[in-house]
């Protein structure tokens, strides 16, 4: 599933290929991606607009069309970007497609459909709407610290959770909890100020280096938990079998050696 770094990806290849070109049509493969629009009213508000600048935030993007609305994309569990010419160039998956007056296309690709696309006027009234904490990337420590002061709860449902802090998933929940040593079942509440601050910073190296590799697993270093998560795999640290568990509803890959629970 698409989380922050891989959303930040999709957000520089939008900017270096589709911004400041206008758009000549919208074409809707799949209406059931739609969110809160139809079709016709999708390539009503766009047509002969440009894209002029685009904002990440959380695992959302919205892309601003002549400043006077917003392009809102959500990845959902298989969504991507595809910029091409030649329409047989199209995935079979692509699901809306925004043809650009020279001819170039931008294709929402999202192979099982649990991605959104629609229309906002106020991007700031939308994140209020969804109660969506800020971003994971605009916080400094004393944010941070302040935002889980007095939570309860396992360390790794607190990372997920969107309504406190926007944009970690399943897999860099895990690496961040893997980095510093603790486990994702760890009650939140007993991490002291030393923990919380180690916690940010994992936070923001995980992060930022998921980004610099494109969130492409096999360009991140091999002594990451990543690389090696899911059935079979081995701890790059000290090569005890990793684990798993269901906390939150969510399944945690760790390893019971190097991450102990507090």
């Amino acid at each position: 599933m698409p989380e922050l770094p891989d959303v930040e990806i999709f957000k520089r290849y939008l900017d270096a290929t589709s911004l400041h070109q206008r758009i000549h049509d919208v074409d809707v493969r799949n209406k059931y991606i739609l969110k809160d629009i139809t079709a016709p009213a999708l390539a009503r508000g766009l047509k002969g607009r440009l894209f002029e600048s685009s904002r990440r935030h959380g695992k959302h993007l919205f892309v601003r069309a002549d400043g006077k609305i917003w392009l809102r994309l959500h990845f959902g569990m298989t969504g991507s970007l595809d910029y091409f010419k030649d329409d047989k160039q199209a995935s079979r998956h692509a699901r809306v497609i925004f043809v650009f007056a020279n001819h170039h296309r931008l294709a929402f690709d999202d192979q099982r459909q649990f991605g959104q696309i629609g229309l906002l006027k106020d991007v700031d009234e939308f994140l209020k709407k969804r109660s969506l904490g800020p971003d994971a990337l605009d916080l400094d420590l004393g944010e941070f610290k302040q935002i889980l002061a007095k939570r309860r709860g396992a360390v790794k449902s607190i990372l997920l959770n969107q309504q406190l802090i926007a944009g970690i998933g399943n897999i860099y929940a895990d690496e961040i909890l893997f980095r510093t040593r603790m486990h994702p079942a760890t009650e939140i509440s007993r991490l002291d100020d030393k923990a919380l601050a180690k916690l940010f910073r994992a936070t923001r190296y995980i992060l930022d280096k998921a980004i610099a590799a494109k969130a492409d697993v096999e360009q991140m270093p091999k002594s990451w938990l990543l690389p090696h998560r899911g059935k079979g795999g081995k701890c790059p640290r000290c090569g005890e079998k990793l684990r798993s568990a269901k906390i939150g509803g969510r399944t945690a890959w760790f390893c019971a050696r190097c991450q102990k629970k507090i």
